[in-house]
């Protein structure tokens, strides 16, 4: 049991309060099959809000990438994701998959 009285029950009640909250603030609920694994983003929602809000540079970029400028783009935001800190664990470089079963596999192995 945790510090904060938790058990499954707990856990639940938390599982189920937080998107109810976030949606009273603002945020949007997305759908998983619209969500890119691969990379961890809702890909739609990055490249609307690029497009919406920076449109000027966007126009510039696709100038400059003229053949699939959203793939480029999307491939630039990410790189950086995939390059290792020599200083981190490979714990630290791995993100749950499936949590529920307790399995979790290094990001490389996701974008296979």
């Amino acid at each position: 049991m945790s510090a904060l009285g938790g058990g499954k029950a707990n856990e639940l009640t938390i599982q189920n309060d937080m998107p109810k909250h976030l949606v009273a603030k603002g945020w949007l609920i997305g759908k998983t099959e619209n969500f890119n694994r691969a990379i961890a983003l809702y890909t739609e929602d990055l490249l609307g809000f690029v497009k919406e809000t920076q449109d000027e540079q966007w126009q510039k970029f696709r100038v400059l990438s003229p053949t699939h400028p959203e793939q480029h783009f999307l491939e630039r935001v990410t790189s950086p994701l995939e390059k290792t800190d020599p200083n981190s664990s490979s714990a630290m470089r791995a993100f749950c998959t499936a949590p529920a079963v307790g399995r979790c596999e290094p990001a490389k192995a996701l974008a296979a």
